[in-house]
């Protein structure tokens, strides 16, 4: 759940240097490095790489892995109290992180870079990136149109992505250790169902003729979830396999979906916009917050309690299942982009100044 184009400030410098080389005279100075793209370069190794902004979380069995700016991997097997980097294949800003099992993993994120981990989160490589991504479409596509199909919109739109490649993945959901998705700006949608060996476009499954951004995607054992741009939600229908619309009474934009059971669903994203709906979408009701700023995450704790966080700091719970939310009183707030749930009542916490625990009552 990923308040991207909001919370990510972060220019691209790349200054050429000449260098000259004082061989003679007439000795043609060096030609300046070429320039690497994010998804074609490693991290950087930092000692701050824990304290620098980190935009998602997962647990990993008991290891926690977070994701952020610059291609930062961070893992922690003790709780969260101490944080090594894991070395990452891309210094691309990764935005979304699901593990399925305690080994496998993925993450997603600018460049439309995905990356997989089969030993939890220790060592990583990269599965595709937006190239890679928009050259499969492009093939799938000219594939349908050839047989007969109406897709033809959808070839065109990949054509026009293919320019620069590097359209971010936003969000990332794995069910098993085969099964998953990525989505992303401009209605794109990859379904893989052999661990990301292979992916398929989905992006005729959905119903967004208005190719809206998907900026998360979220299931469990009540359906599967996209939440995007202009208020609008989308539930797989298990029979078609197509995303179905699910329209809310928000116009802004979504950022996550939380699961409350049978039929039951909170959606939030900008200006603190929270929506419940009991009946999969057919009525909603808008909650209030108390806040203005975007609400970026949310998770469910061990007990059944539900965790929001946002952009000002704040962290709101709620133990009736989203019916009402108090709001907890954090002793070092930060803007939070993501939050997952450790056991009991502790939650660990990434923001712009890192990783942070807290123990909420």
């Amino acid at each position: 759940m990923r308040f991207v184009q909001s919370f990510i400030f972060r220019g691209l410098a790349c200054a050429l240097q000449a260098i000259v080389l004082a061989v003679a005279p007439a000795a043609p100075s060096a030609a300046a490095p070429a320039f690497q793209p994010p998804q074609d370069q490693g991290a950087m190794p930092s000692r701050l790489a824990a304290t620098s902004p980190i935009l998602a979380l997962a647990r990993a069995g008991s290891r926690i892995v977070g994701v952020g700016l610059r291609g930062h991997i961070v893992i922690s097997d003790d709780g969260g109290r101490q944080w090594t980097q894991a070395a990452s294949p891309v210094s691309s800003d990764l935005l979304a992180v699901s593990f399925p099992t305690a080994r496998l993993g993925w993450a997603v994120g600018h460049g439309g870079v995905v990356l997989h981990s089969a030993d939890g989160g220790a060592t990583w490589t990269c599965q595709l990136d937006g190239r890679e991504a928009s050259a499969l479409a492009i093939r799938h596509y000219q594939a349908q149109l050839d047989a007969g199909n109406n897709v033809g919109q959808f070839l065109k739109r990949e054509q026009s992505l293919a320019v620069d490649g590097t359209q971010p993945f936003l969000d990332v959901y794995f069910d098993s250790a085969t099964s998953g998705y990525v989505v992303g700006t401009f209605n794109r949608l990859f379904r893989t169902q052999d661990g990301g060996k292979t992916w398929t476009p989905w992006m005729e499954r959905s119903d967004n003729p208005d190719e809206l951004h998907f900026y998360a995607i979220r299931g469990g054992a009540h359906g599967l979830y996209l939440a995007g741009e202009q208020g609008m939600v989308w539930r797989l229908d298990a029979a078609s396999q197509r995303f179905v619309a699910m329209r809310t009474p928000y116009k802004g934009t979504l950022f996550g979906v939380v699961s409350t059971g049978p039929g039951g669903l909170l959606v939030f994203g900008m200006r603190g916009s929270l929506l419940r709906t009991e009946d999969e979408g057919k009525t909603w009701q808008t909650l209030s917050t108390g806040t203005p700023a975007g609400i970026t995450s949310g998770a469910v704790l061990q007990d059944g309690a539900i965790v929001l966080v946002n952009q000002a700091g704040g962290i709101d719970l709620s133990r009736d299942n989203g019916k009402s939310f108090t709001t907890y009183k954090s002793a070092r707030p930060m803007s939070y982009f993501g939050v997952a749930a450790l056991g009991g009542n502790q939650i660990a916490l990434a923001g712009s100044e890192g990783v942070r625990l807290e123990s909420v009552k």
